[in-house]
């Protein structure tokens, strides 16, 4: 999600500054970043008063709040042709289990090929999970406040690792995966018949670039990163 508002920001030519927030490091864990988000996600969005946590949420204040004319528009207006089609592949490829895959490729690396996933981040889950009742009452001795939230965050995410670390699952959704990436694929061709002897940039929904196109790239990127694009 990170990456996708990174590249929203980007491709609207937007300046803002930005803190890193490390997950191998735990960063999103400290108490000052979950003062602005409880639940601990990334990215988190500060403009003016707003606080926004949510990526899709980001991502429609930019468009909402941050336009003119060389501002680049990434979704369509609600009456342009290609504004059903942007959203569909919004929701189909946002709606892909990516904590799933991570988790499953960290702990599963046979299953990837030239994998760039640190050597680290098996130990890392493992200890993770291992410590987590610890890391649980060491919050609650010193920030009490935070407990309830912390508590049901971790607990989400322990009952996820644990049904990610299924081989079985981790090939069932890498199927679904290659079937909605057939399906991107259809998509292009239709592209090119559609705008078949025109001089114009072919992309996922039409000739401009939309925010359809960034949740494509972030996608590809990711499976490459996890070592899926041999797949």
């Amino acid at each position: 999600a990170s990456q996708k508002v990174r590249l929203v920001i980007h491709e609207k030519g937007l300046v803002c500054e930005e803190r890193d927030v490390s997950l191998p490091l735990q960063e999103h864990k400290e108490p000052w970043f979950m003062r602005l988000n409880l639940g601990e996600e990334v990215p988190v969005f500060l403009h003016g008063d707003a606080i926004i946590s949510d990526y899709n949420q980001i991502i429609d204040y930019m468009e909402k709040n941050f336009v003119g004319d060389t501002v680049a528009q990434l979704i369509p207006d609600a009456d342009s042709p290609l504004y059903e089609r942007v959203q569909q592949y919004r929701q189909l490829l946002d709606g892909l289990p990516m904590d799933a895959y991570t988790h499953g490729c960290i702990l599963h690396p046979e299953l990837t090929t030239d994998s760039m996933i640190p050597k680290y981040a098996t130990a890392e889950i493992r200890r993770h999970l291992a410590n987590a009742a610890t890391e649980l009452m060491k919050l609650d001795h010193e920030e009490p406040q935070l407990t309830e939230p912390y508590l049901s965050k971790q607990k989400k995410l322990m009952t996820k690792i644990l049904d990610h670390d299924n081989v079985n699952y981790l090939k069932k959704i890498l199927g679904e995966l290659a079937m909605v990436l057939d399906q991107v694929e259809a998509e292009l061709e239709k592209r090119k018949l559609e705008y078949q002897g025109q001089k114009c940039e072919l992309w996922l929904c039409g000739p401009e670039f939309t925010l359809a196109d960034i949740c494509l790239g972030a996608l590809l990127h990711r499976l490459k990163f996890l070592g899926l694009s041999k797949k």
